[in-house]
């Protein structure tokens, strides 16, 4: 496999070609497991590589690796060891993602996962289940509010901080893990939460949303209440669009601001010293505060170690309409959504990385197509900037469920050059790439279906799947080339 590595905001390979990544979540946020709660097996990589996929975000937990304190869970590490082997051999590469939504599971009785029992200082406080949605334990939970606390001021659990103690994890798996040539990288933690700070933040989002809603121009009250008589509840999630969404969430920014810089990146300099202790493999993953899925502005630096900038390191966003984990989520809003990432695409130029969106989708039934021109529009607009992706999240049977029918897709893998830009076109059936090298070489397309391929190069089958799905590789010259794959049927 190819050491993937980063050149300003594009990933490229040991041959200097520009690489792309497509894959699925794969998560065990189960708590007391002996083993990943799903089969990865010979089975699945084949059918994950014949539908195109090249990366999966293994989303684990520091409860199911450390169970008790100091005794690493040997018994489910193996089965880690058994998916990088089986990754490896099928040219999939795994990004380690240590999970974590509420900070703890607490054991049971909370939709919540990450930290075992023994690094959950809840202050006393005993944990609740939501009435509702999951997400009321970041609003209104204490305990979780003391958890975190006490973990970015990395206090003692017998004699050792709480981030240290996390360090040390991170340094036995790099240890593992670290010379595999499917690592791709390491995920440091999902979707950090501020604690106590994250108080007065929700209290001024609230504030900032009402006031927007009752004297703002762009949202129409008549609006509101005609599809409040009327039930219509499209039309009442669509008033508040794409266009408004910075004008509520920039009242928080100052506030997002402190707690990038005094806490979390602090964070992420702590523990990248601690894997590169260890290997100088592996991209680090930069990920963002939870209420930054919602459009709040992002204010890390980039990782340094030593005062050295990080040589390997990303950005991997995550974001959902705001009616995700409910009922309503097929009345998603793509503009909206899109709006949350272009401030997310913000944080890229200004950290001049590459970009692996580590979350976007969420469906929960992975059978449902009505949503798909919701996410089909995401999907044009992590290409037209050029973004990876890991959709979110494999249930446990979802290769052969209609999901694939939106994620199944045509795109570039590995490209000989600069991209100009790659696009699909849906209604005419019809996929292009443009790109320019100084010299010769190989671009590999990963295509889903049967088509006609055009291109001024020399074409070849590199693998064949079913149903007309292949991995073509393309060899060109130096110039500047394009490539037209028009589909048998639209």
């Amino acid at each position: 496999m190819d050491k993937i590595i980063t050149n300003g905001m594009s990933f490229t390979d040991s041959d200097g070609r520009t690489r792309y990544f497509s894959g699925i979540n794969t998560d065990d946020k189960l708590i007391g497991q002996k083993s990943f709660r799903y089969n990865l097996d010979e089975e699945f990589f084949k059918k994950y590589v014949s539908k195109g996929f090249n990366l999966i975000r293994l989303a684990v937990t520091w409860e199911n690796i450390e169970p008790e304190i100091e005794k690493y869970n040997e018994s489910y590490l193996k089965s880690i060891d058994d998916i990088f082997l089986l990754a490896e051999k099928y040219g999939v590469y795994i990004l380690i993602d240590m999970h974590q939504d509420l900070y703890s599971g607490y054991g049971g009785g909370t939709p919540g996962d990450g930290a075992p029992l023994w690094a959950s200082l809840t202050g006393g406080v005993s944990p609740k289940p939501p009435k509702y949605v999951w997400i009321e334990g970041y609003v209104f939970g204490k305990w979780v509010h003391n958890c975190f606390d006490h973990f970015w001021n990395n206090d003692p659990v017998n004699g050792r901080g709480l981030q240290d103690r996390y360090a040390d994890m991170w340094q036995m798996l790099a240890k593992r893990y670290g010379d595999s040539p499917a690592l791709f990288g390491f995920d440091l933690m999902n979707e950090p939460f501020p604690g106590s700070d994250a108080k007065p933040m929700i209290k001024r989002l609230v504030r900032s949303a009402l006031k927007e809603v009752v004297f703002g121009k762009k949202i129409k009250l008549g609006t509101i209440f005609s599809a409040l008589l009327k039930k219509d509840m499209p039309k009442l999630l669509d008033s508040i669009g794409g266009n408004v969404v910075r004008d509520i969430m920039e009242k928080i920014d100052s506030l997002a601001e402190k707690f990038d810089l005094e806490k979390y990146s602090p964070f992420l300099n702590k523990i990248t010293a601690a894997i590169r202790e260890i290997t100088p493999n592996g991209i680090i993953m930069i990920e963002q505060s939870f209420l930054c899925n919602g459009g709040v502005s992002q204010f890390v630096p980039p990782i340094t170690v030593n005062g050295i900038r990080e040589p390997l390191q990303c950005f991997g966003p995550h974001s959902y309409d705001m009616t995700v984990d409910t009922p309503l989520y097929k009345y998603a809003n793509a503009d909206r959504v899109k709006a949350f990432f272009g401030e997310m695409r913000n944080t890229q130029k200004r950290l001049n990385v590459p970009v692996v969106v580590g979350e976007w989708g969420g469906c929960s039934d992975n059978n449902d197509t009505s949503w798909f021109g919701h996410a089909n529009e995401l999907l044009d607009y992590f290409d037209e900037n050029q973004w990876s992706q890991t959709y979110w999240a494999y249930h446990g049977d979802d290769l052969d469920s209609n999901l694939m029918q939106m994620l199944c897709r045509t795109y570039p893998v590995a490209v000989s050059g600069e991209v100009d830009g790659y696009h699909t076109d849906r209604t005419n059936g019809c996929f292009t790439l443009d790109f320019h090298s100084d010299s010769a070489g190989e671009s590999l397309i990963y295509v889903h279906k049967a088509a006609e391929i055009n291109c001024d190069g020399e074409i070849r089958t590199v693998e064949e799947y079913s149903d007309g799905a292949k991995l073509v590789g393309i060899r060109t010259s130096a110039g500047t080339h394009r490539a037209e794959i028009r589909f048998n049927e639209v």
